[in-house]
C-alpha cells in the first residue's frame, strides 16, 4: 500500500467558497493517515497557508499532468469534460467528487455524499461507473470527532467560506431584535469592520479550525449555506437553519429537512426572508433537546479510503 500514490485535484477563492477544498482535503489526510503518498493541487485566486500550507498552485485552463499516480481525485465546478477524460486515462482509478451530475463522466467513480442522491441523480446506474453513495461516504474533517459540546446561547452563523452572496450584513440585520449573541465568520476584513459596529456580534476572522469547532459546539442554533458546514454543523447535532442563496439548491436542501440534518430553510429570494428566518429561530431557542439524525458518523473518509484501495489490490 505504501508505494500507492494519490492526487487531488480541486479549486478554492473568493468567489468559489471552500467548500471543495476542504472535503477534498479531509479526504486527502485520510490517505496519508494510512501511510500512503499524497499530492494535493489547488486552481485558486488566493495562497492558503497554515494546513494547506505545502499544496501545488495550478490553473484548470493549463492544466497537464506528468507524474504517475494509481488514483485521482478530481472535486470541480470548473474543469472541463477533457479534463477529466485525460484523468480517467492515464491512472488506476479515477474518482469524480460530484453534487449534482454535473458531466457525463469517464470511467470512474463517482463520490456523492448527499443524503439521497442515488435516487435523484443516479437511478440509472451506468456499468463504466462505481459509485459512493450517501452519508456512508460524507468527508467530516477529524478535529470534529472529538468536539466538545457546550451549546450556549449564542447564535452560529456561517455564511460560506468567502460569502459569495454578501448575506452578513442583512443576516445581523434580520436578528437585531434577537438579544443573544451572534457569532459570525467572515473572511473579509471589509465585512468584519462593519459587523463589528453592531452590538450582540462578535465576528470570527479566518478562524482556525479549533476556533471555527469550538463556535460551531458551543451554540444553541445556527444558521448555514448549504455547504459542508451544514453537515458539520449535523454532525455536531446542532439545529441548523439552512440558507438558499439560489432557487436551484433548494431540491439539495429539502434533502437535509428530510433526513432531520437540519430543522428549516429559509430562501433569500423570499421578500420576507428576514422575518422568516428571524421567526424560525426564536422557534428553536424555544425549544429543547430538538432532534438531529445521528446518520452522520464520521467514518466517511476511512469508508472512501477503503473502497477505493480495494479496486486497486
Amino acid at each position: 500500500m505504501r508505494d500507492i500514490r494519490v492526487a487531488f485535484f480541486t479549486e478554492a477563492g473568493y468567489s468559489r467558497g471552500m467548500g471543495h477544498l476542504i472535503r477534498s482535503f479531509t479526504i486527502s489526510e485520510k490517505f496519508k493517515y494510512l501511510g500512503i503518498k499524497t499530492s494535493f493541487f489547488l486552481d485558486s485566486n488566493v495562497s492558503f497557508d497554515g494546513k494547506f500550507k505545502g499544496i501545488t498552485y495550478f490553473d484548470w485552463n493549463k492544466f497537464d499532468l506528468t507524474d504517475d499516480y494509481d488514483i485521482i481525485f478530481i472535486d470541480s465546478y470548473e474543469a472541463n469534460i477533457g479534463v477529466y477524460r485525460k484523468i480517467a486515462s492515464i491512472c488506476k482509478v479515477a474518482v469524480y467528487v460530484d453534487d449534482f451530475r454535473r458531466l457525463d463522466y469517464p470511467e470512474g467513480v463517482i463520490l456523492n455524499f448527499a443524503p439521497d442522491s442515488g435516487e435523484i441523480f443516479y437511478k440509472d446506474k451506468e456499468e463504466k461507473h462505481r459509485y459512493l453513495l450517501g452519508l456512508k461516504y460524507l468527508p467530516i474533517r477529524s478535529e470534529f470527532i472529538d468536539a466538545k459540546i457546550t451549546k450556549k446561547k449564542q447564535i452560529f452563523i456561517m455564511l460560506g467560506g468567502s460569502d459569495t452572496a454578501n448575506l452578513s450584513l442583512d443576516m445581523i440585520d434580520a436578528l437585531k431584535n434577537i438579544a443573544i449573541k451572534k457569532l459570525i465568520v467572515s473572511n473579509d476584513l471589509n465585512t468584519v469592520k462593519s459587523l463589528k459596529k453592531h452590538r450582540d456580534v462578535d465576528v470570527l476572522y479566518k478562524p482556525s479550525d479549533v476556533q471555527l469547532i469550538k463556535a460551531m459546539a458551543g451554540s444553541a442554533v445556527a444558521i448555514s449555506t448549504a455547504s459542508m458546514s451544514a453537515y458539520e454543523l449535523a454532525y455536531l447535532k446542532i439545529p441548523t437553519i439552512i440558507v438558499a442563496v439560489a432557487k436551484n439548491q433548494e431540491m439539495g436542501i429539502s434533502q437535509f429537512i428530510e433526513h432531520n440534518l437540519a430543522s428549516e430553510f429559509v430562501s433569500i429570494e423570499d421578500n420576507v426572508w428576514k422575518s422568516d428566518i428571524k421567526n424560525k429561530i426564536e422557534h428553536i431557542l424555544c425549544q429543547n433537546n430538538r432532534y438531529i439524525n445521528n446518520a452522520i458518523d464520521g467514518n466517511g473518509t476511512e469508508n472512501i479510503a477503503h473502497a477505493i484501495l480495494e479496486l486497486i489490490k
